[in-house]
């Protein structure tokens, strides 16, 4: 069971040296996905989705975690409130979101038998200084109204939010951890985790923390990075971390994967194709009688 942060409480307790810690932290936001507080000019291209050669090392077991910027501005959170709503109208009307789920397709029946309990938005980055974040949480709050129950509860994380973000997610109905747990995440009910371009150590982590039986591995769904080009790009270069994310590899052999678009169809907007590209659906079919153990084992060596 995740420990949802009180914002208004946890903001208040933090000391300043733990404030200042995470604000000197060259690494804070280096486990799950950078992305610049500063504005880009006219004309520049947005940031690609390119990973370090070397990402540091995740947590091996939960951190406790505060906001990287405790200052909490209403105006602010009013003003980030807006913009969200602004892109989930814009992301409700794209062809992508068209293109999602197309009723009574195999992707939809698949949804529909997983039937998630919940839904994990991971490695969003900064949705108040990012436009691709901004649509990718858009992207999350429309998949949690359309398409998961009433009941269904939702969560996001990254290490380089602010209170201000934190407090703008709550009225946006997410919750978010106190705790980073490196996304070695392991659940107890069916979950859609949505993880936009994250490394492909972290899908790693959360392959690992629900790899002891086919049973449990079948509650996870991933929309996020497609796993076939981590399977390409390990074959092409065995010296990158893709090559170490030996669970990844090896749910290539059960995993259900399907692309939500090609690149230069989704939309006619630079950040739209930034935030969306190379997005793909996994869903891990796996029978009772696979041995997974086995299956990692024989990956590794």
């Amino acid at each position: 069971m995740l420990r949802t942060i009180p914002i208004s409480v946890s903001i208040q307790s933090m000391s300043s040296s733990a404030a200042a810690a995470a604000a000197a932290s060259p690494t804070a936001g280096g486990d799950w996905t950078v992305v610049s507080r500063r504005g880009r000019r006219r004309g520049e291209a947005p940031p690609t989705a390119c990973q370090p050669d070397a990402p540091p090392p995740l947590p091996v077991t939960p951190i406790p975690w505060a906001p990287s910027d405790p200052s909490l501005d209403p105006a602010r959170v009013s003003r980030l409130v807006a913009r969200v709503h602004a892109a989930i109208s814009r992301v409700a009307a794209s062809r992508l979101y068209g293109r999602l789920l197309p009723p009574d397709s195999p992707l939809r029946r698949r949804l529909a038998r997983l039937a998630p309990a919940r839904l994990s938005l991971l490695g969003v980055g900064s949705f108040e200084s990012s436009p691709a974040a901004r649509l990718q949480l858009a992207l999350a709050a429309l998949l949690r109204r359309d398409f998961l129950p009433d009941a269904a509860s939702e969560d996001l994380f990254d290490p380089v939010l602010s209170a201000v973000e934190c407090a703008a997610a709550a009225e946006l109905g997410f919750s978010v951890p106190n705790l980073d747990d490196g996304c070695r995440r392991r659940v107890e009910e069916p979950t859609l985790f949505y993880m936009p371009h994250c490394e492909a150590l972290l899908y790693d982590a959360l392959l690992a923390a629900n790899w002891e039986s086919p049973a449990q591995l079948r509650r996870v769904c991933a929309l996020g990075n497609s796993f076939r080009r981590y399977a390409l790009q390990a074959e092409d270069n065995r010296s990158v971390p893709t090559a170490q994310a030996a669970y990844v590899l090896a749910a290539r052999r059960f995993a259900w994967e399907e692309r939500v678009g090609e690149t230069g169809v989704l939309d006619d907007d630079d950040w739209f194709a930034h935030a969306f590209n190379e997005t793909s659906w996994h869903f891990f079919e796996v029978e009772d009688d696979v041995d997974l153990a086995d299956s990692i084992a024989g990956g590794r060596r």
